[in-house]
């Protein structure tokens, strides 16, 4: 197969991939499937599929000289519709990309053992879990550094000895200000809901907590903050 029929086979594959997601008519034109698709990644690389619609457009309605298209694609244009397929019909999920341990406390826990296992791992927050291991809210760095500077003694001092897990809560800045989502969640997806709320709220989520099917009765899987997933999408 030439470029140009790998190519129009990559689209086709799209644009059939699409129509049945969306539950488009037959009728409805690629340009106008992609404008109306609710597909997360194919909203997002919207521009350049449209821009690949007027190529193929180029190839199948121009006349062909000696058997052969006036509008070969390139190979890296070959390459790019294949990846965009990849993409769409089988994006990367947060689980296994964003897996791992969840460290949690108790609010009757002592400070002084988080914070140590906080420098250990490099870990900047950390969920505070009910007696059923259930989240209920959210510790980060921020709300250390806003309790330690009100506990700041005179001559510089700071006491954390007999300090719990449940001192620090009146210090959290913007209270249950995460969100669950399943394992099964795309990264595109999971992006657009820090950028949704930056988009409505004016502020960031802090994390997105990941459990098997996104609700906060399961057991963590793993979690997400907008530094983590940015570089991935």
């Amino acid at each position: 197969m030439n470029n140009s029929e790998i190519f129009l086979d990559f689209y086709n594959k799209i644009d059939a991939y699409i129509k049945k997601q969306d539950k488009f008519d037959s009728s409805m034109s690629f340009s106008q499937k992609i404008k109306n698709s609710k597909n997360k990644i194919v909203q997002r690389f919207s521009d350049e599929l449209i821009s690949l619609a007027e190529l193929r457009n180029a190839i199948v309605h121009n006349p062909k000289i000696g058997n052969k298209t006036i509008a070969e694609p390139h190979s890296e244009t070959v390459t790019r519709i294949k990846e965009l397929y990849e993409k769409i019909s089988n994006p990367k999920k947060v689980i296994p990309e964003f897996a791992f341990p969840v460290l949690g406390a108790k609010e009757n826990d002592f400070i002084n053992d988080i914070l140590i296992e906080m420098k250990n791992h490099s870990f900047s927050q950390f969920p505070i879990y009910d007696d059923n291991n259930c989240v209920t809210e959210l510790i980060n760095t921020n709300t250390i550094s806003r309790w330690l500077s009100s506990k700041l003694e005179e001559n510089g001092t700071i006491i954390i000895d007999n300090v719990k897990v449940k001192d620090l809560i009146s210090d959290i800045e913007f209270k249950n200000n995460y969100k669950f989502i399943s394992r099964n969640t795309s990264i595109y997806e999971a992006y657009d809901l820090f950028i949704d709320q930056i988009n409505k709220q004016k502020r960031n989520l802090d994390v997105l907590f990941i459990t098997d099917s996104g609700k906060k009765t399961e057991k963590l899987l793993g979690l997400i903050t907008i530094e983590d997933i940015a570089n991935k999408v």
